[in-house]
């Protein structure tokens, strides 16, 4: 998916900018082996108490990059934590590499494989062996900043946050930094508050701004929706988000919480977008419908005819990024004309030119160039945070 990077704060970018470009390139020594302590701590009865976070992570032939992941989770400043690992049937070493560690707190599950068809099923099956307050998602490719449970537990102070998520660091399979996730530049999306005001994101514009390894999300309210919300065709978090936003607040921290991983092996990256975007569109039509008391309560009213328009012009501008991604230059230009002619915009024609020139000369023109934006803009954060 696409992700935005408009909300800047003034103050602590560079403290920010430092810590997601520090904490990235650290380099640890692993015991391949067995992970038996930290720091000196003996980790094998810690914390026998109640757990306040539940970490839940769903892992399938993970083992490239699981000791990252392990790694980041027992060097956590909050160590009040249990760690769920249920594994979808890996069959590269991921469970053996797991197993090794030594710490009561860590409870691993093996299943057959069931494949992303069933994936919402499996998260809901994870999430009925926790046991903790919050629940705080983190996937087996992906990896965490040694504060992000501390900081992020005091947004549950409010009763009234039912989920927290923060910035992140994008990154390919070779570690290589790709995007900087930043928070939405509406700070009523951003916090959910008034609550419902995330569906202008969410819901209208079909776009999920909570990256998957900064959510945290308190449970007692996650169990009363019935937990992580299944939809055909596509995986758990958009829609459970989304309904979620009917329920509380959201508390959306300025700082980087996470390191997701985009990689031509994960889950994700097998499905099809074309497919997935309509498979979203179908549960978003859906959603409006059975929660539509619920809308109307909060004020929310919906002329689906436009609605059914805007999507459409969403559909046509992904169906043209696609084809640009695919190397399929000529039909990148054909579709995104067709999204040109409704949506005539400086912005849109720069693009355009840029498909154009692509075409030409059959190299992909658009996607450095919003790399090369997100440089500058992380530049250009550093060069006028305040000393």
């Amino acid at each position: 998916m696409s992700l935005p990077c408009a909300f800047f704060h003034a103050e602590g970018d560079v403290i920010k900018v430092i810590e997601a470009m520090n904490i990235f390139s650290q380099e640890r020594s692993y015991d391949k082996k067995k992970w038996t302590s930290i720091n000196g701590t003996d980790l094998s009865n810690i914390h026998k108490h109640k757990p306040l976070v539940s970490i839940l992570t769903l892992v399938y032939n993970h083992s490239a990059f699981i000791e990252q992941t392990i790694d980041s989770v027992l060097n956590q400043t909050l160590q009040n934590w249990e760690w769920i690992i249920l594994d979808d049937g890996s069959t590269d070493g991921t469970g053996e590499m797991i197993r090794n560690i030594k710490d009561s707190r860590i409870h691993y599950s093996l299943q057959e494989h069931t494949g992303f068809d069933h994936l919402t099923r499996t998260y809901n099956k994870a999430l009925a062996m926790c046991s903790g307050d919050f629940i705080a998602l983190l996937d087996g490719d992906d990896y965490w900043p040694e504060y992000k449970l501390g900081i992020q537990v005091k947004s549950f102070d409010d009763p009234d946050t039912v989920l927290s998520y923060g910035e992140c660091l994008v990154i390919n399979q070779n570690g290589k930094k790709i995007h900087y996730a930043c928070l939405p530049e509406d700070l009523s999306v951003a916090h959910n508050n008034p609550i419902g005001s995330a569906l202008k994101k969410l819901l209208v514009d079909k776009f999920c701004f909570m990256v998957h390894p900064t959510v945290m999300v308190r449970k007692s309210t996650l169990l009363t929706v019935g937990g992580f919300i299944e939809a055909g065709g596509i995986g758990e978090d958009f829609p459970t988000w989304l309904r979620l936003s009917l329920e509380g607040k959201f508390l959306a921290i300025p700082r980087c919480l996470g390191y997701y991983r985009k990689h031509p092996f994960s889950v994700t990256a097998t499905q099809n977008p074309i497919v997935y975007f309509d498979n979203e569109i179908n549960f978003l039509r859906d959603f409006i419908v059975r929660n539509n008391q619920k809308l109307e309560n909060l004020g929310f009213s919906f002329d689906m005819n436009e609605l059914e328009k805007h999507w459409v012009d969403i559909r046509m501008f992904n169906n043209a990024m696609f084809m640009l991604k695919l190397g399929s230059h000529k039909n990148a230009q054909s579709e995104f004309g067709k999204f040109l002619e409704r949506n005539s915009s400086i912005k849109s024609k720069i693009i355009y030119v840029l498909i154009i020139l692509s075409a030409l000369f059959k190299i992909n023109l658009v996607n450095p160039a919003t790399y090369i934006n997100w440089k500058l803009q992380m530049f250009m954060k550093t060069l006028f945070a305040p000393k």
